[in-house]
């Protein structure tokens, strides 16, 4: 199956050069460019590689599924050419290093269709290498595997079956005569059925029930293996679906007289098995296979204290075995066990001893290796209460220490998974950490962390330090990589990217375990040593060169300075003389890292310091609260403020101003500011901030590492803009451009009420924002000039005003109708300039304005409909003034219902037009123009769809697009519950009714006259309908939401109740809108001609269904 690369993911061009070059090459001699290649990249991306991917499966598709000696169907005798062996090594080999690293290896699925014909190969390196890929594909996910079909019964080579087991299979001088004998000997049973009974004669009755294959000496034998199958076969009637297992057997007992083609066969078997259980969805397999063997756990354990008898891979293989069955929570115990009862008590602990003693004398290769295996063994089984107990208990915490002095590059990946095991004892256990602390081992952490901060800070000009990525990923990549071929034969394990990489990770590992090493519960022991001379140091220089390390060590950075000033408070002044405070404040002021997870750190570390006078007051000096003007006003960290990003900082900041109420004065000045430069940007009076101008992104990156259909915890986990991805951000966002100003604004503004989302909830809080007019900051953002036409804002700062504070809701209601009574001054008087005349065929100029002024209406009424639904204050302050909003209302209702109608029927022209004359007529409007006319049969169901889809979290509009079609349907709904009784006489109408909401499927979030790059430009009777109906819709709702606000609506209607005098006032507004509407009788056409019968029957129609 070819694969398919996502559009907006740009190739690297070193990666490209590199597929060109193998592309170009024959597919007969596609190994000559794969036997350079190694992996010099930083951590990739799996669609980067997917042309070469897809090349890869041309070659299997020409060379390898042909073969009938792979499928083992009928005829597999017949002559193929010669296997490619070396090609396949090769590029099993390149598929093996890309998938290791790599994200998003689960989009590979070429191995179901390939695979499977692969394991039958006779070569056995080919195999492994095989088995190797699905073991590297499976391993983290979970998924995949099922396209191996049969080859599940892999797993059980050589084993209890032919009364074998795994350390016989396995050991130099395991084998005795006896051993000898039944490993050699081909014992096969199956069940063979006649497929009709009526069928069966006499000589036929001989395959029915259990057949047994039974040959002793098989490799005694002068036949190749496929020719003994195909006797076999013939011989006995095995069925297609057993011949693998066939197969697999008689391979094994003719190779098992050898020493090295068994323990080759050992090495397959186990690779099978962990395949089986990290792929196998089906239990009753695994049920089966250690009902069949269960001793094989055991016999796991027992492989691994044979250090000198068994082979280095076949351990390492079976460590990985054991990982697999602990991944399953439920076979976690019985591995437990086995590794710490009986006469394997304590040999965990002891061979980590040996293996990081074997690590920091650079023994062997293999060494890392075997101790990254059994490291990864460790981490499963600490991540439950019990293992954690029995691992602490078998006295792994003074085992481990050691690995933290180990400086040597290549050991970066297992000093980081060390101290992950290190810091999952001190999480689990109180006592542990005190254990922790008392051996050393937080002053062992500080110090290996002021040796990577320093490695770093000495070369922060190498391209290589410019990544900071999630490790969820990484660990453990190079273990069955590196034990499918001869270690000591090959390069470095990890390139320098790679090193750089895991640097990184190692830093944020040892800053957790120093955040878990420095609480002690029950003490109040000052910082000390290490701690209080080094630490401070470390941290001041992660703020300093924040570019260098990247968001995620920043922000782990600020929360070890914020756990250790809440632990101690006293302490501030140690850290204080050590200019902690100050470098942070320092790269906070300078610009924040395009991170989520540097953003949201912010509060919570100003916060910590202003529990000290000094601290309060530094931070008032400096007013650190400014540092977010430019993050919620800079195209640069939309990505970092997709998701939750917002609404968690608005959290933090809402309980830094709680805790410190003299910052509430700044905070909201902060957020007033926020929303002025935003109005100023949609003014076009400022330029949005791009990445040119940004201090924290100004080095190059050495490839991209962001994906971006990523899923939203991942791109919090990850540093979603790192240092230096400027150069990369400016083709993608380039300056001085509406086009790109249209799409910035509607996240701008989204983001912007998600901040003021929980600050606005606090009553002191809201009285300052109320007093600083920010309820009408935040209401000119309706009006900004270039703002997308079709993009609705009311949904979207709606969410501002979702937790305000109820004692300002008077306010609130105040300022919103204030700001709807003047613009529907505004709206009347333009659409005045345009009565008689189709709003698609005025001026351009003109056309635009008035647009513009119905967009920011909508935007208002859609706000006012949610306010209406939690509060009723603002039903209060509409019933003042004698309803003078609802009159003025009123009239623009009729403009609307107006031009709606002369649109429709100039689509239902247009259509009549076509009709008579096709072949001269353009079929562009015809659709419109049919969903426009009378034939509610043919008229489809309500539906607006936006397929503009900004490049950096788009998803605030499709939120809004959405809340848009509930609002219509609710609408529906209430018309239909409260004129029940008319519903007979409606008739056609409903269909008219939906048609009034019906918008063009082509319609996009564009400019009237500027749509985005690569969007089909609307035409503007398309444009005009747009936005007459949707302000129409919304409209509708608002009269819906008004109606359902001054009537309870748990009174029953034969009941009577008493209205309050602005719902009385309301009422009766109302009335006088719909009685002046039905009686409107239109304008005339601009040339003087009369209104045509049809438009006003069209009229009153779209007026009754309201």
């Amino acid at each position: 199956m070819k694969l398919k690369r996502r559009r907006a993911l740009e190739v690297p061009p070193k990666i490209k050069a590199f597929i060109n070059n193998v592309t170009a090459t024959p597919l007969e001699n596609i190994e000559e460019p794969l036997k350079s290649f190694s992996w010099e990249f930083d951590k990739g991306d799996f669609h980067h590689w997917v042309d070469l991917f897809n090349h890869f499966d041309t070659f299997f598709e020409k060379f390898i599924k042909p073969r009938k000696d792979l499928q083992l169907e009928e005829n597999f005798l017949e002559a193929d050419p010669p296997f490619p062996r070396d090609a396949v090594l090769q590029i099993l080999r390149v598929i093996r290093v890309i998938l290791e690293n790599c994200t998003n290896k689960h989009f590979y699925s070429s191995y179901e269709n390939v695979f499977p014909g692969i394991l039958c190969v006779r070569a056995q390196k080919v195999v492994s290498a095989s088995l190797a890929i699905l073991w590297q594909r499976t391993r983290e996910s979970g998924r995949g595997g099922g396209g191996l079909g049969e080859k599940g019964g892999m797993g059980r080579l050589g084993g209890k079956e032919e009364g074998l087991g795994l350390i016989s299979c396995a050991l130099r001088n395991g084998s005795d005569p006896v051993a000898l004998e039944l490993g050699s000997t081909l014992h096969f049973e199956f069940y063979a059925v006649n497929e009709s009974v009526s069928e069966a004669t006499l000589m036929e009755q001989s395959t029915h029930g259990l057949q047994i294959i039974h040959m002793p000496d098989v490799n005694a034998t002068k036949e190749s293996d496929l020719e003994l199958l195909n006797k076999l076969v013939v011989e006995h009637k095995v069925p297609q679906n057993l011949r693998f297992s066939l197969l697999t057997r008689l391979r094994f007992a003719r190779a098992f007289s050898s020493l090295e083609a068994r323990q080759q066969y050992t090495c397959i078997r186990l690779y099978a098995f962990i395949v089986l259980v990290q792929a196998c969805s089906d239990t009753d397999d695994l049920v089966s296979f250690f009902n069949t063997e269960p001793e094989f756990i055991n016999e796991l354990v027992t492989m691994l204290s044979h250090e000198d008898a068994v082979p280095e891979k076949i351990r390492i293989l079976c460590l990985l075995s054991l990982v697999a069955l602990c991944q399953d929570r439920s076979r976690q115990p019985t591995v437990l066990t086995a590794v710490t009862s009986g006469g394997h008590r304590g040999i965990l602990s002891s061979l980590m001893q040996k293996a990081i003693g074997s690590v920091v004398n650079n023994s062997s290769k293999w060494a890392v290796v075997f101790a990254e295996a059994l490291l990864s063994l460790v981490t499963v089984l600490v991540s439950s209460s019990s293992g954690c107990s029995a691992m602490r208990e078998a006295g792994f915490i003074p085992t481990l220490l050691p690995l933290l002095k180990d400086t040597d590059p290549q050991h970066l990946h297992l000093v980081s998974t060390a101290v992950h095991v290190l810091e999952a004892f001190m999480d689990y256990s109180n006592p542990a950490a005190a254990l922790f602390r008392d051996l050393g081992g937080l002053d062992d952490t500080i110090s290996r962390l002021m040796v990577e901060v320093s490695h770093v800070e000495n070369g922060s000009k190498q391209q290589s330090t410019s990544v900071d990525v999630d490790g969820s990923e990484c660990g453990g990549s190079q273990v069955v990589g590196d034990t499918s071929a001869e270690l000591d034969s090959l390069q470095p394990l990890y390139s320098e990217a790679l090193v750089s990489y895991h640097r990184r990770l190692l830093m944020k590992a040892l800053l957790r375990a120093i955040s878990l090493g420095t609480y002690a519960p029950g003490t109040t022991a000052r910082m000390y040593g290490t701690e209080e001379s080094l630490l401070p140091h470390c941290l001041c220089i992660i703020f300093k060169r924040a570019k260098d390390f990247g968001g995620g060590v920043f922000s782990l950075a600020a929360t070890v300075m914020s756990d250790l000033i809440h632990k101690d408070p006293t302490c501030f002044s140690v850290l204080e003389a050590a200019g902690l405070p100050s470098a942070f404040m320092d790269a906070i002021m300078d610009g924040v890292l395009c991170s989520a997870e540097a953003i949201t750190c912010i509060p919570q570390c100003l916060d910590a310091l202003c529990l000290n006078n000094n601290g309060l007051q530094a931070v008032k000096e400096r007013n650190a609260l400014r540092c977010f003007v430019k993050v919620f006003t800079s195209k640069l960290y939309l990505r970092a403020l997709a998701a939750d990003t917002s609404g968690s900082l608005s959290s933090g900041l809402d309980e830094l101003m709680r805790h410190a109420s003299s910052l509430r004065g700044p905070g909201v000045d902060m957020l007033i500011e926020i929303l002025t430069k935003i109005a100023k940007i949609g003014s076009g009076l400022e330029s949005a901030s791009l990445s040119t101008d940004s201090p924290s992104c100004s080095q190059p990156v050495p490839m991209e590492t962001e994906t971006e259909n990523r899923d939203v915890t991942t791109m919090d986990d990850r540093d979603s803009c790192t240092p230096g991805s400027s150069e990369q951000l400016t083709d993608v966002v380039p300056d001085a451009s509406s086009t790109n100003v249209e799409s910035f604004l509607p996240d701008c503004i989204s983001n912007a009420a998600r901040l003021l989302e929980t600050i606005l909830q606090n009553s002191d809080t809201c009285r300052i924002f109320v007093e600083k007019k920010g309820i009408e900051c935040v209401l000119q953002l309706f009006t900004l000039p270039l703002m997308p036409l079709s993009v609705s804002l009311g949904q979207s700062i709606a969410v501002a005003f979702k937790n305000f504070s109820p004692q300002h809701s008077a306010s609130l209601a105040r300022a919103v109708c204030s700001f709807l009574r003047e613009h529907l001054k505004s709206t009347e008087e333009l659409l005045t300039l345009v009565r008689g005349s189709q709003l698609a065929q005025v001026e351009f100029s003109k056309r635009v304005k008035v647009l513009r002024c119905l967009s920011t209406l909508e935007g208002i009424l859609s706000l006012s409909n949610s306010l209406l639904k939690g509060t009723t204050t603002i039903v209060s302050e509409l019933g003042s003034a004698d309803a003078d909003v609802l009159k003025d209302l009123g009239k623009v209702y009729r403009e609307i219902l107006w031009q709606v109608t002369l649109c429709c029927e100039l689509k239902v022209e247009e259509k009549r037009t076509v009709d008579v004359e096709p072949e001269s007529a353009d079929t562009g409007p015809s659709n419109v123009a049919g969903r426009e006319s009378d034939d509610d049969a043919n008229i489809p169901s309500v539906r607006y769809m936006n397929p503009v889809s900004i490049r950096s979290s788009s998803h605030s509009q499709w939120g809004l697009e959405r809340d848009f079609i509930s609002v219509v349907r609710s609408t529906e709904g209430f018309s239909r519950r409260s004129r029940h009784s008319l519903a007979r006489l409606r008739g056609g109408r409903t269909g008219r009714h939906s048609e009034a909401f019906q918008i063009d499927p082509e319609a996009g979030a564009s400019g009237a006259e500027n749509p985005p790059h690569g969007m089909k430009k609307k035409s503007p009777e398309v444009l005009v309908l747009d936005n007459l109906n949707k302000l129409a819709s919304t409209m509708r709702s608002f009269f819906t939401a008004l109606v359902k606000g001054f009537t309870s609506p748990n009174r029953r209607r034969t009941e009577t109740g008493s209205l309050s005098s602005a719902s009385k006032t309301i009422g009766t507004a109302l009335a006088k809108v719909f009685l002046e509407a039905l009686g409107f009788s239109g304008h005339s056409s601009s040339t003087g001609a009369d209104t045509s019968l049809s438009v006003k029957c069209r009229y009153l129609g779209r007026l009754w269904m309201t």
